[in-house]
């Protein structure tokens, strides 16, 4: 991204936590980066054009709040960096709630069980356990071990996929899985775990439970 991404960087450290909303003027904006009123008046345009920022107008200045987009450009920044910030490897840990699929991944997971048996070392249950994290993540290409190229089985078409290996982690037991990936999701909003066994079943998961996700990097 251009210079648009400092001026979102700036906007972030002048906001006290995520959600926040800040009162700001071009003027007042354009002084802290040193550059004219409608440089930065022009910036805050193309930001809100490309879905980073939202503004309402209040008095001579605007307010203006990142939106869900703009948060996940920071984060993903942010996550590329930390390794290389942070003394030593770090694994990333997410907590999300256990969630009902749409019904299509023992279809999926059985289309792909075969390849996904010569990648990971083991075929895999014919499901997968899907988890909703607390907000929304960025890509996390880094983490991926492997890929599994797309295919045509008849007149249809299946996408490649990554996957990772993750400990998924519950109160009392903790369990060695595979993250697994559509190649076409760049944020994600819902984890699809599968395993060897029937996870619902040996450790007696319902809805809403919440688990852990802990990603090695």
């Amino acid at each position: 991204m251009d210079r648009s991404f400092l001026i979102l960087y700036e906007l972030g450290k002048r906001m006290r936590f995520r959600g926040d909303k800040l009162l700001i003027s071009s003027s007042e904006l354009g002084n802290y980066l040193g550059i004219s009123q409608q440089s930065a008046s022009r910036y805050l345009t193309r930001l809100e054009k490309r879905g980073f920022i939202e503004r309402s107008r209040k008095g001579k200045g605007q307010v203006v709040k990142f939106t869900e987009k703009g948060i996940n450009l920071l984060e993903e920044v942010y996550l590329n960096l930390r390794d290389f910030i942070e003394e030593g490897d770090k694994p990333m840990l997410i907590e999300g709630k256990v969630i009902s699929g749409l019904g299509e991944g023992a279809y999926y997971v059985r289309e792909y069980a075969d390849r996904l048996q010569r990648s990971i070392g083991f075929k895999p249950f014919f499901g997968t356990l899907n988890i909703k994290p607390q907000r929304t993540y960025p890509s996390i290409d880094k983490y991926t071990t492997g890929t599994i190229r797309g295919f045509k089985k008849g007149d249809r078409t299946f996408g490649e996929i990554r996957y990772m290996p993750v400990k998924l982690m519950g109160d009392e037991w903790e369990e060695d899985c595979y993250l697994v990936i559509p190649q076409r999701k760049h944020y994600i909003d819902e984890f699809e775990i599968v395993s060897k066994e029937k996870l619902r079943e040996k450790h007696k998961i319902k809805d809403g439970d919440v688990l852990k996700i802990e990603i090695k990097p």
